[in-house]
């Protein structure tokens, strides 16, 4: 997730919205290739949801830095300022499995909702979810490459039929979790025990940073 500095609205009308787009599009094609899938996204106002498949971490943070500093400078000259457009690093979170991915992609689509802009997912422009739900590709899709995650490609044999049941289990996650503002957790959205073995791990691992500051490099 990225977020404007200060959550101050750095994403507020439509042409800083398609400039962020844009060059997530042009970073997609220059740096990423065929790596580091993008499966949807939402951008509000103040902050944006997009949920990858990492395939090469370096790439991957080559491409983040690059698309939000080049997004940075736009803000800057457009608004004659200067200092940080982002607040710090954008927030990730990993995920389990094709059950809790499918969750986090709602999670993502229902934004609008909690935010209280439209009623119905379908009617923001700034969201992928018309495209899951409906086929339908909004004019910034043209330079972006979106694809569909495993779990949506076997909700049935045909489009239609994959879109007929992303929007059953859309409804039915709407349902059972409402339009809470809950933020996704820096640990990850899998089940418990996953989330008690990630916590360990990051324990370990933070552990092992600490000392390995303190000993210094080795002779």
């Amino acid at each position: 997730m990225w977020r404007g500095h200060n959550r101050e609205w750095n994403l507020n009308t439509p042409d800083e919205k398609r400039a962020y787009l844009n060059f997530l599009g042009e970073g997609q094609m220059r740096i990423c290739k065929q790596f580091n899938s993008l499966h949807a996204l939402c951008l509000m106002s103040n902050h944006v949801h997009e949920l990858y498949t990492l395939d090469d971490l370096a790439t991957f943070s080559n491409f983040m830095r690059q698309h939000h500093g080049r997004y940075g400078l736009f803000f800057n000259r457009k608004h004659q300022r200067q200092g940080k457009v982002a607040q710090d690093r954008p927030k990730t979170c990993a995920i389990e499995n094709d059950y809790h991915d499918m969750i986090v992609t709602f999670y993502i689509h229902a934004n609008p909702l909690r935010a209280k802009i439209c009623g119905d997912a379908k009617d923001y422009l700034w969201s992928s979810h018309a495209l899951y739900a409906f086929g339908k590709k909004a004019s910034w899709m043209k330079g972006i490459r979106i694809q569909f995650p495993k779990w949506y490609l076997q909700l049935g044999k045909t489009w239609k039929e994959r879109q007929a049941n992303y929007r059953k289990a859309f409804d039915a996650y709407l349902k059972e979790h409402g339009l809470r503002k809950k933020e996704l957790s820096a640990l990850g959205v899998g089940s418990y025990s996953w989330i008690l073995r990630r916590k360990q791990m990051l324990r370990t691992l933070w552990k092992q940073k600490r000392l390995a500051k303190v000993l210094g490099p080795p002779i």
